[in-house]
């Protein structure tokens, strides 16, 4: 009988600066790289891009 062997997650890194996270449920390795994420959502950095309908009469 075979034995399934339990799936390793990759350590993630930090999104804004690289490093190997601290904890498995932490979004960054320090405040100031939450600080920095949070100032390019203030600063309109990130954006989710949207389609706009070329005729008005388009929207639903």
């Amino acid at each position: 009988m075979s034995q399934t062997r339990p799936m390793r997650r990759q350590p993630r890194s930090c999104p804004i600066c690289g490093k190997p996270l601290p904890l498995p449920d932490a979004r960054f390795c320090s405040d100031r790289c939450a600080q920095v994420d949070l100032g390019r959502w203030l600063s309109g950095s990130y954006a989710i891009p949207v389609r706009e309908p070329e005729d008005p009469s388009e929207e639903a």
